[in-house]
Parts: structure tokens; sequence; C-alpha cells
């Protein structure tokens, strides 16, 4: 019991420790700086904290600042999970080798429980590489007159450098090298704050020297004939300069550094253009302008064709020159051997490739031989071809398209490429290649259909050399559908018979109102109900949709009623209907009522009918319209004033609806302005027009082809 108690009081013991606030302190450091290198980088810290110890799983992490002192992304230096329990501990670290700068700081940071400690005061950290730093690779520097001369370090290993000029700082630089304008001993060390000074450069010395200007004697051009020699002298003779000649650009070797005279023969392979550079001896360097030396000639020779040409096949490429003189004998020359054929040609005609020109020698001992520009032959040595369609084309939206051969390009021996025109395009063999097989098609050129869709590639031969295109996939769309009704849909057989274009391998979506009914390779389909029809095709990855048709059953003029639709009875008169046409009907009145199944019906009152008749699979419905008509006497006087008393030329029922009766109006001019088998007690209308305020029109009433009767009607208002 006694041992459980004294546990349980430790535990106690703990608890209440932690129950207390903690207190990570700041780090106190072993070092006023951190000036790491390869061979050197461990420093160490004193970390402490207060009131009460750590949980045993946390882990301490020794915290590095950025060089600006925060720490919004810290460095971790190291971890540590063994000092939960100690006040106070001494750790050992190193910095990683990016440090550069004067504001970095350290903490300590917990996890369990999670803390952040006070930071150190503000701490120097470099790496100092263990480099040698040479300036101006150890050469002195002479400067010459107003002048100026860089001064550069091998290698940049600082942000900053401090340079130094006769043993005093002069300046301070971002950049490891120094324009310097005045004499004296430079060097340069990095600069790495409290660091600074472990590695620096050799020592430079800069010396004023004496500027000078040199030229080469005599005119700036020179022309010399073929039997004379030229010599070039220079406007300083000293024998302790070194001379440096130059022609075209490139120094003159074999020469010795005491050379202030240069002798040439005027031979062709010395004319060009010539330059002097002398440096004294204070190292101080000045350059001469050039000098040309050019054949003394009165003969001119000069190219009458371009100087490049290219030559494919068949193709053959002219070269022409022009000259003054016209006894000179004439040579040409391919790749420096003697054309013997071409002797004393102008104008030579070539089908193989390499180097031209002409000696024109001229009987003029100055002129001598004068060599035409070179020109250049130049026959392909590879090809690439490309492949496009010829106009705007759109995958599965056009119809139709032509692709060719749309740029063909050369590469020339000497790595230009040229562009070759269709006139050159009959020396090549084409083959179109569709889906990796090859074609019939040898032209240019192809026109194709979506019958035609795939991967195209043409493939080229000249000479035993084989090339191919560019690869070019071709996905024409389907030609419009259109759906015929082959066989319409009657009331014997309820079914249409529709069709749409062929296209052996197509899809056939069939859609009745909106809704897919049929799918298959079919292009026919039978329709068994009424309503709107379309057809989707889909082939080779395109599809079309056809516009739609109706399908409807045709019952316009199956039934007849006679007298008519309009039926008009009088009190003491029963009209009877007869309807034709159907198989069987029925009449029925207002009320829904069946009141006759034949094809006759008696009507003795007025009202609204409806006459269903039926043929085969067909239902027809008419409204019958049966109204009463008390007239006797044909009217000769109306008053159309819309007061609904006697607006309207109103006959007897007998001759209403009849179609055995026609009503005819004239106006007073003769003109015919109504004539009905059935009229329907509606004149005068809206547009019966009168130009009097009394107007007279004149009726006629025939019945089967005979004058019944006839008069005349007065309008008044």
């Amino acid at each position: 019991m006694k041992k459980i108690a004294t546990t349980l009081g430790i535990i106690f013991s703990l608890f209440a420790l932690n129950s207390y606030g903690q207190n990570i302190n700041a780090p106190q450091l072993k070092f006023e700086y951190a000036c790491l290198n390869e061979s050197f980088n461990s420093y160490e810290a004193n970390f402490s904290f207060t009131d009460a110890l750590f949980n045993s799983d946390n882990t301490f992490y020794i915290e590095l600042s950025d060089k600006n002192g925060n720490f919004d992304n810290p460095t971790v230096l190291k971890s540590v999970t063994t000092e939960n329990y100690s006040y106070e501990f001494t750790e050992e670290f190193s910095f990683p080798e990016s440090v550069a700068g004067e504001n970095y700081k350290i903490r300590l940071r917990s996890t369990s429980p999670a803390m952040v400690g006070e930071s150190t005061a503000a701490f120097d950290a470099f790496f100092v590489p263990n480099v040698a730093l040479v300036l101006n690779n150890y050469d002195d520097v002479s400067l010459c007159g107003n002048s100026s001369a860089i001064l550069k370090l091998n290698d940049d290993v600082a942000a900053e450098y401090v340079w130094y000029k006769d043993g005093a700082l002069h300046t301070v630089t971002t950049e490891n090298q120094l324009e310097v304008t005045e004499p004296g001993d430079y060097y340069a060390e990095p600069y790495y704050g409290n660091c600074t000074g472990q590695i620096y450069s050799n020592l430079v010395i800069v010396t004023e020297g004496e500027s000078f200007d040199i030229s080469i004697l005599g005119n700036k051009s020179i022309e010399a004939c073929s039997d004379t020699s030229v010599v070039l002298e220079a406007s300083i003779d000293n024998e302790n300069y070194v001379y440096t000649w130059y022609k075209d650009d490139v120094k003159i070797e074999g020469l010795s550094g005491y050379a202030p005279q240069l002798t040439l023969d005027a031979e062709t392979n010395n004319y060009g253009s010539y330059m002097l550079e002398v440096t004294n001896e204070n190292g101080c360097t000045s350059a001469s302008s050039p000098v040309s030396i050019e054949q003394n000639k009165s003969t001119v020779v000069e190219a009458a064709s371009p100087l490049n040409a290219v030559i494919i096949g068949d193709n053959t490429a002219t070269l022409a020159i022009e000259t003054n003189d016209t006894t000179a004998d004439i040579n040409w020359y391919k790749d420096g051997i003697l054309i013997e054929e071409a002797y004393n040609e102008l104008s030579i005609v070539v089908n193989d490739e390499g180097t031209y020109y002409a000696e024109v020698a001229s009987a003029s001992t100055c002129d001598g031989v004068v060599e035409s520009s070179t020109f250049n032959v130049y026959e392909p040595v590879s090809f690439t071809a490309e492949i496009n369609t010829q106009n705007q084309y759109k995958s599965c939206d056009s119809q139709s398209v032509v692709i060719e051969l749309s740029a063909l390009k050369g590469t020339l021996s000497n790595d230009d490429v040229i562009t070759i025109d269709e006139g050159f395009f009959h020396n090549f063999d084409m083959k179109w290649i569709k889906d990796g097989k090859f074609t019939a098609m040898t032209d240019a050129s192809l026109s194709l259909d979506y019958t035609d869709n795939g991967t195209y590639q043409l493939e080229l031969t000249y000479e035993d050399q084989t090339f191919t295109s560019n690869e070019y996939e071709v996905v024409l769309g389907l030609p419009q559908m259109s759906v015929n009704i082959s066989e319409p849909m009657s009331c014997v057989d309820a079914q249409a018979q529709l069709s749409a274009t062929k296209i052996e391998g197509a899809v056939y979506t069939w859609y009745h109102n909106g809704e897919m009914v049929a799918s298959g390779s079919g292009n026919t389909f039978t329709a068994s109900e009424t309503g709107s029809y379309e057809v989707e095709v889909s082939y080779g990855g395109c599809s079309t949709i056809s516009e739609a048709v109706t399908i409807e059953q045709d019952t316009e003029g199956l039934i007849s009623v006679y007298p008519g639709e309009e039926i008009t009875i009088t009190q003491d008169r029963t009209v009877e209907a007869n309807a034709t046409g159907g198989d069987r009907y029925e009449w029925i009145d207002a009320s829904g009522t069946v009141v006759s199944t034949t094809s006759l019906m008696s009507f003795t009152d007025e009202g609204t009918y409806s006459l269903i008749a039926y043929i085969g699979e067909c239902t027809v419905e008419k409204t019958i319209e049966v109204v009463s008509n008390n007239v006797v006497a044909v009217p000769n006087i109306i008053s159309p004033n819309n007061d609904s008393i006697n607006d309207k030329w109103t006959l007897p029922a007998k001759y209403v609806n009849d179609p055995d009766t026609e009503v005819v109006i004239r106006d007073s001019y003769g003109s015919t302005i109504l004539k009905t088998n059935k009229y329907d007690n509606n004149w005068p209308n809206a547009s019966t027009k009168t130009s009097a305020e009394t107007a007279v029109y004149y009726y006629f009433i025939n019945k089967k082809g005979e004058d019944i009767k006839k008069g005349s009607i007065t309008l008044v208002n």
C-alpha cells in the first residue's frame, strides 16, 4: 500500500507541474557569427525552458530564420527528442551552405504542447568557399590615353565585392568586375559581413600608357597590274613595337614581330583588304584603317544570270557572263576543272550541281586573266513534302474536298531550304497512300467525298530516293438525306413505306414524332402510324439527319353529302340528306344521340349534326348545319346598315345550299360579283362596295341550266 501511495504521489506531482504555464527562453549562442566552409560547420547554443516539463512525445526543433530575421518559412537545423525533462541543455548543429546575410536568428519550437520560443538577437552567417580568386588572369593593365579597362574575377562567389586601390577602400560593387580609369594597384575581396577577409584576389597593377595612331601609308585603294608588286608601309617605324598584319580580317602568319613593311606580288591570291595592328612598349595598341588591293584591269566581266541555280530531274540551268573584251579567250570551269567544250562561250547550259566560274584571258598585260563571279548550281539532297486540303475543310461538315501536295521543299548541300515550284513536280513519281495502303492515284491532287474518308499520305520518289509526306486525316460529311414516301398510307392499307438514300455500311436510325423507332443498316422503314418521320444516317464517324416528312391518311373528298353540309329547312318541309363514299355511317344530333345509321338522314329541326363515316381503317367526320328559312319570296330591296333588320339578301329555302341551283348577281355595269351553287344567304358582305346612295344589282337563279328566276336588288341606306 505504501508503494502505491508513493506512485500516486509522483503522478499527482507531475500533474501539478504540468498544470502551470510553460515558457521557452531565447537560445544562448556560443558564437558571435558563423563563418562556415567546406571543412568547418559545427556550432553550439544553450537552450532552456521554465515552469513545467514537456510531454514524453514532444519534439524540439531548432529553427533558423531567413537572412532578414523572418520565421515565415524557417529552416530546421536539428530536431531534439531526449530533452523533454531537462530545463536546460546544449545542442550542436550545422548551418546550410546557402546562408549569406547579417540578420539571421535562431529559436526553439516544441510540438507537445505546441509552443514557439523567443528568438536570439541577429547575427552574421556566411558560407565562405575555399576558392582561389584570380583577378584579370594575373595580367597587369596599361591604360592608353583616355581609355578604360575592365578588371574581372574568375569566379562569382558573393552578392557584393569590396575593391581596394593602393591599399585603401575604393568601392563596393554587386558584380565581380570593375571598370578602372586610373592607374593604381587593385585587388578585391568578397563581402561576407564579419566573415569578410578570409579570401581575396591577387594584385593587378594598372599603369598609364601613351596612346598613338597608326596608319598604312599611301592610298586606301590600290590597283596593281599582274606583273608588278605592292609594298604596304606603316606610318611609324619603331623596332620596339610589335607589328601584326591582317588580310581580310585574318592574321597573316609567318611574319616577325618587327614588320613595318609588307611586300606583296600583284597576284590574284593577294588581292583583298589589309589592316595593320601595332602594340608599343607600354602595351597600348592601335589599329589602322583598311587598305584594299585590286587588280588594275580595264576588262569587265559581269554575271548575266543568277549566281545560284537549282536543277531537278530533266531541268537545266543556264549560266552566263558579259564582258567588254570581245577579243578575250573564255574558259569555263566546274569545281576547278576546265570544261573544254565550253571554250569561248558567254553562256553554258548545265545539268550537274557544282561550283562554276569563267576566266576571261585578256591580251592586255595589266589585265591578265579576269575571273567571273562564282555560280553555284545545286541539286537538293533531300525533300520534304506537305499535303493539305485545297479549300477550307471542316470535319464531318464539308461534303467534298480536294487534297493535294501543298508544299514541296528541298534541302541543298549548303543546308539552305528552297521551295520547289510546281513546274518541277513532273520529275517525281507520286503514289497516294490511304490508311497505310497504296492506292492507284498518282496525281498531285485528289478529289474526295465521304466514300473516300481515311488517313492519307503522299509518297514521292526522285532518283531512287523515296520520302513520305505528313499524314492527313479526311473525314467528310454525308450528303443531304431525303426521305421519300414510296407507298402512302391509305384507308385500306394503314401502312406507308419510307425510303432514304442508300449508303453501303451506313446505320439508319428512324424517328417517329422525335422518338427512335428503329435502327440498323436498312434504308427503308414501314410506318404504321400517322405523324412526323425523319432518319439519321451515320457513316465513318459522321452523321446527318433528314428533313421530316408527315404521313397522313388522306380522307379529303372520300365522303360527300347531298344536298350539302349546310341544309336549309322550312316550317312545313323535310329535307333528306344522303351520304355517299363510306362503308357505314352514324348521324348524331347535338345531344350526342345517334339518330340514323344509314346513308340517309331526314332533317325536320334546325341545329348542328355530326356525320361519322367509316371507310376501311379510316374514320371521316363531317359537321352538318341545319337552319330554318321561312322566306317565301325573293326580296328586291335590302338595307345593309348593320341593324340586323333586312341586312342580307335572304332567299327562300328552295334556292339555298342546293347544288343544282346556281345564283348569279351582277352590278349595273354587267360585271358578275357573285356566282355560286351554294348560296348561304350571306350577301352583301364587307367586301361589297357601292358608289351611290342607292345601288341597283341584278340577280339570276338557274336550276339545272335553266333560268327559273331573275330580277333586281336595290341596296338602300
